[in-house]
């Protein structure tokens, strides 16, 4: 049985990529082979993956709310915002918790023009400039024009670091919360340009590193609404962590959120967190 995925393209339907997305999501082996068996009953050729996500989705909450909450990472990340602001700093929240030291939105003078660098990153006397692509409508592939853009700027800066004008950087890195084109990749590999995005590459894409560290952003909450969210966001408090980690009293002062809805902010976050 084929399926649509959001691009349009077909693709074979299979109830292995739930399972073990739901087991991810810190399902039980006897709730994600439950989960499985409800959603081929009710599959059809021809259904979309994002009728199959709805799908799962609901059927996760019904039995344990903080699976689906978690379930639906990639959901989360695209509730961050229309702007690419929230997601270049929780890039940099993400490559922090890994040991890198970052700095978000810099502005570097290459040989030609001066560039605002996303993030640049640094770990192992390596040097990283980052270029962070978000997107927020699902089934848009991050393809060649932003692979190319991001060497571009690249070779501008290796060139104004040769006339003393910025410092060294030694790798160039493209950050997205989609999936990458076969050309994209293609174009990286014969650059050495580093990618990373929704599943790529291989087990060290955007999702594994959120999901290894449980950096898991606060729209992952069901009760978020966007004034909230934004104002957690301007005090840059982007991941569940923040909520879990500042005294409530400091949350209150910062963000002028009610205790009460602060509370049940963490209460939530806590219930993702005690998951397995």
């Amino acid at each position: 049985m084929y399926v649509i995925k959001t691009t349009g393209e077909r693709e074979e339907f299979d109830p292995q990529k739930i399972k073990g997305t739901c087991l991810r999501a810190g399902a039980s082996e006897k709730l994600a082979n439950k989960i499985v068996e409800q959603v081929k009953k009710k599959v059809y050729p021809g259904i979309s993956t994002r009728e199959i996500l709805k799908l799962t989705l609901e059927l996760l909450h019904k039995e344990k709310p903080f699976v689906a909450a978690r379930y639906d990472l990639k959901g989360s990340i695209f509730r961050l915002g229309p702007a690419g602001f929230a997601f270049e700093h929780l890039v940099g929240e993400i490559l922090g918790r890994y040991g890198y030291k970052i700095k978000i939105e810099s502005i570097v003078r290459g040989a030609c023009v001066s560039h605002e660098i996303d993030v640049v990153a640094e770990k192992k006397r390596k040097t990283y400039m980052i270029e962070c692509k978000y997107h927020n409508i699902p089934g848009i592939y991050t393809g060649l024009r932003e692979v190319l853009y991001t060497y571009a700027r690249f070779l501008d800066l290796q060139d104004g670091h040769k006339k003393r004008l910025c410092q060294k950087f030694h790798v160039p890195w493209l950050i997205c919360n989609t999936k990458f084109s076969d050309e994209a990749i293609k174009y990286a590999k014969c650059r050495k340009i580093m990618l990373t995005g929704w599943r790529y590459p291989g087990n060290k894409g955007l999702e594994r590193l959120v999901e290894d560290k449980k950096l898991y952003p606060v729209t992952m909450l069901r009760t978020l609404d966007r004034d909230t969210r934004d104002r957690l966001a301007s005090m840059n408090l982007i991941l569940l962590k923040d909520l879990l980690e500042t005294d409530i009293k400091e949350l209150h002062k910062i963000t002028d959120i009610k205790i009460r809805k602060l509370n049940s902010l963490i209460a939530e976050a806590k219930g993702i967190y005690k998951l397995r």
